[in-house]
């Protein structure tokens, strides 16, 4: 099946709520998709019902920020529970992330506390941030199942005219957060085995995404290192990640190039491979989800003793890229 399983909506991160993302995605001619909000499924059920009524398979699903002290590795893992029900599904996995969006909510209304004290003539709030990002009167309730971000902050300091409107996000965090203008908050994040218990304890699939960014997308460089990377992704087999992702870097070619070592060097170990381009929607810089998509084989069928077994469910084929400009 044709997919795109890495989107991102305004649950977290994203521009775009989930049905105009499954109105994008079946207009881009997906047939499978998953919304991977960063620590939230609060979308998710709205997502699939949306995605069904337009005849496209949605894989509840979220992306779970992590911490790694072992391996340095602070990024994050995905999370795919082909057959849970949207709305309530993976408890386990929900119980991580409840703790995730107390603190992410934690840390942004900190930041503005902080803002304020760099902007003292400015009235900014959590709850007037709130409005920009959703367009919508402020919902407690809401507010709680928003997976708050930076961008979020760096976006809402720029609809308060109170950054330079031309400053992109990496400028933002070189001057605001590097060189300490807004004060620090350490966000909390939970370990690799943490997020590897819950997910397979909810029958899920951990999937190592975007695994070039440990490279900053240098595919010379990871040719050149490929010890290195098998020695990475081998740490993260013997961790209980089952799967790594074949990802859109910014280029056809590079992105060739980079997912053709992935794959050379992960299948032996054991990895499936999913494709997402990691869509942020439009206006993000990360418009993408038209970008890149793949002939996904499916997600491996488990054993009674929980392991993986070579067979795939709802197998579609060989797996290969498929780019579209």
């Amino acid at each position: 099946m044709i997919s795109n399983l890495h989107l991102h909506s305004c649950f977290s991160d994203g521009m775009s709520w989930p049905e105009d993302i499954a109105l994008d995605a079946a207009r881009s001619g997906l047939d499978m998709v998953a919304l991977t909000d960063h620590d939230t499924m609060a979308g998710v059920a709205r997502f699939c019902a949306a995605c069904a009524s337009r005849g496209m398979q949605a894989i509840p699903a979220c992306e779970i920020d992590v911490n790694e002290p072992q391996i340095d590795y602070k990024s994050e893992l995905l999370a795919y529970f082909p057959g849970a029900e949207p709305a309530a599904g993976a408890p386990a996995t929900r119980a991580i992330l409840r703790e995730s969006l107390r603190n992410r909510r934690a840390r942004l209304e900190f930041l503005i506390n902080s803002a304020r004290e760099l902007y003292p003539d400015k009235e900014l709030s959590f709850e007037d941030l709130f409005r920009d990002k959703t367009r919508m009167e402020y919902d407690s309730a809401l507010a709680d199942e928003i997976s708050w971000s930076k961008v979020d902050l760096f976006l809402y300091l720029k609809a308060r005219r109170c950054i330079d409107p031309d400053m992109n996000y990496k400028a933002f965090k070189k001057k605001f957060f590097a060189n300490g203008l807004l004060k620090k908050y350490k966000l909390d994040k939970p370990d690799i085995a943490s997020v590897v218990a819950a997910v397979h304890a909810d029958n899920g699939f951990v999937v190592l995404p975007h695994f070039g960014h440990l490279w900053d997308d240098d595919a010379a460089l990871m040719h050149k290192e490929t010890e290195k990377l098998r020695s990475k992704l081998a740490w993260f087999r013997r961790a209980g990640v089952d799967g790594v992702e074949l990802y859109w870097y910014n280029a056809d070619y590079r992105s060739a190039k980079i997912n053709e070592l992935v794959r050379t060097v992960a299948r032996p170990q054991g990895f499936f491979f999913t494709y997402g381009s990691d869509c942020h929607g439009p206006g993000s810089g990360k418009h993408t989800i038209t970008k890149f998509k793949g002939n996904f084989e499916g997600f491996p069928v488990r054993q009674a003793d929980g392991h993986q077994s070579e067979g795939h469910q709802g197998s579609a084929g060989h797996a290969s890229p498929n780019t579209a400009g």
